[in-house]
């Protein structure tokens, strides 16, 4: 039997660091207090037993929670299946950024085979922002990750914006089959086979998305999309440069990291997203063989790359 400040001497507290301590142990039963005053540490059998039923119970009712939040998820998918299903139309029209990104995202969540893609000149329907393909690459990782076949046809000049490239790499690592042609039409999506999603205006992706389900377009689109995939080029592979070359590349990120400039401020000054600004710096960290950002400034120093 000890007395609280036998206890924080022990250790090594601050009588209040030791105080809110003993309270916590206390309030956890792993601590009990005597009639005069002392601290006793309780039996683990009798301490531990309640604290492991309290957590068993608390698993039990977010499992459940869980268990719930997919059922309401998996009727929703169905009420929204079945409406639409009752109401298909041969063509229908979704105006607006909003609506066509939004359909983007059904056509993710609920593809069942197959996805085929031309991604001609601009963003996606519904994306604003043309030199970055982080937000259609993780759609398109997405739908790859569900089992989905993906087949993905890219513009041959996406060469000229690195960031195009890192998205194109990005969605080939996650599964998507990717190939690369001269000219592309106009951004068209062929979902299993059963409907053409298409940009409802090839100048400008923010007009909208058209959808639609007759065969004979469905055919068409799909035999005009094998043509282009029989004479395209496979994507080609990202090149090994050397420490050196690597490091010259990236001189401003770089320098920005030596100022400890923030990612967002980072990914702003490059033009990509955040998540591709991060994905930069941790390809420079594995490429040099450092642990963390401080130490790939210090190699960076070390090698004349940073004023």
């Amino acid at each position: 039997m000890s007395t609280a400040e036998e206890v924080r001497d022990f250790v090594g507290l601050t009588a209040q660091e030791a105080d809110l301590v003993a309270e916590r142990l206390l309030s956890l039963g792993l601590l009990a207090r005597s009639s005069d005053g002392d601290l006793r540490a309780v039996h683990p059998v009798l301490a531990c037993h309640p604290l492991l039923e309290r957590a068993a119970l608390r698993l039990a009712r977010q499992q459940k929670e869980l268990e719930l939040g997919r059922a309401a998820v998996d009727e929703l998918a169905a009420e929204i299946g079945a409406s639409g299903t009752s109401s298909l139309a041969e063509a229908e029209v979704h105006r607006g950024a909003a609506a066509a990104w939004s359909f983007l995202e059904q056509i993710a969540a609920t593809a069942s085979a197959s996805v085929r893609c031309m991604a001609a000149a601009g963003a996606a329907p519904g994306v604003g922002e043309t030199s970055d393909y982080t937000a259609i690459s993780e759609l398109a990782a997405f739908t790859a990750q569900r089992g989905i076949e993906v087949q993905l046809l890219l513009l041959e000049s996406i060469d000229i914006l690195p960031s195009l490239v890192d998205g194109a790499h990005a969605m080939a690592a996650a599964g998507v089959e990717i190939r690369t042609v001269p000219t592309l039409p106009v951004w068209t999506f062929i979902v299993d086979d059963e409907y053409v999603a298409t940009a409802l205006e090839p100048a400008d992706n923010q007009e909208g998305i058209m959808i639609v389900r007759t065969p004979g377009a469905v055919a068409a689109a799909a035999d005009l999309f094998a043509r282009h995939w029989r004479g395209a080029a496979t994507l080609a592979t990202s090149d090994q440069p050397t420490p050196h070359d690597l490091m010259n590349t990236h001189r401003d990120l770089l320098a920005m990291l030596a100022d400890e400039v923030k990612d967002e401020t980072i990914a702003r000054r490059l033009g990509v997203s955040k998540t591709t600004a991060r994905r930069r710096i941790k390809d420079l960290i594995c490429e040099f063989e450092v642990k963390n950002r401080t130490q790939l400034v210090v190699r960076a120093c070390r090698m004349g790359l940073l004023d």
